[in-house]
């Protein structure tokens, strides 16, 4: 029993190095990253479920499957985070007034945005929905359950925060967490949607799921 266990262990984690790999590697072209992101998701939301999980079938099944629309919501992702950030750069040469309005206008933006970007990619690897669809429930969701999304936007902070606590712990330690990080840290943050996301399943697929 222990053996099967250690064995179960190390399984996990040799799929968390692959898993974090691929993800990686499909990031590179930067046009795939909601690609990659959503298929990231389809497979650690399965491995938190504990359901059988292939590695790398399921990663490229949900690529494919999502690339069209998690590449349309990853460009208003990123155009979203490019245009804060340019109006954050020119704010400074507003007058003291009109700054400060415009920095209030980009706060509130930016914890729109960051919601959004929290649960969109999970939402689309689970549930079948046009962008606009997932996109609004992606907001509705999140402030719903707030308490939880809170947790979340920590668990994917934490590369962040080891940046703040010391820039160069974090460059030393850059290519550890290129290797383990996202992959890890997207399966905690599974442990959270699965949970959330099973209000929303149709009541026969909830009842098989407690079955």
């Amino acid at each position: 029993m222990r053996s099967g266990k250690i064995y179960d262990g190390l399984s996990k984690i040799g799929d968390m190095f692959i898993l974090n790999l691929i993800y990686i590697l499909s990031c590179i072209p930067v046009i795939t990253i909601g690609a990659s992101t959503t298929a990231l998701y389809y497979t650690t939301l399965k491995m938190a479920e504990n359901k059988e999980s292939y590695v790398w079938r399921d990663y490229w099944k949900a690529f494919k499957m999502n690339l069209k629309q998690a590449t349309a919501i990853w460009l208003v992702v990123f155009i979203g985070w490019a245009v804060i950030a340019l109006d954050v750069l020119l704010a400074g040469g507003f007058g003291t007034q009109l700054g400060t309005v415009v920095a209030i206008m980009m706060v509130i933006a930016a914890v729109f945005l960051g919601v959004l970007s929290l649960y969109v990619f999970p939402l689309l690897a689970r549930f079948d929905n046009t962008v606009m669809r997932t996109m609004k429930n992606a907001v509705l969701i999140a402030i719903r359950h707030l308490p939880s999304t809170v947790l979340i936007l920590l668990i994917h902070a934490v590369p962040l925060l080891v940046a703040f606590v010391s820039i160069e712990a974090f460059v030393k330690g850059f290519i550890v967490i290129m290797l383990f990080a996202a992959s890890p840290l997207a399966y905690l943050e599974s442990k959270l949607f699965v949970r959330i996301f099973y209000r929303y399943y149709p009541k026969t697929e909830c009842a098989e799921a407690a079955s």
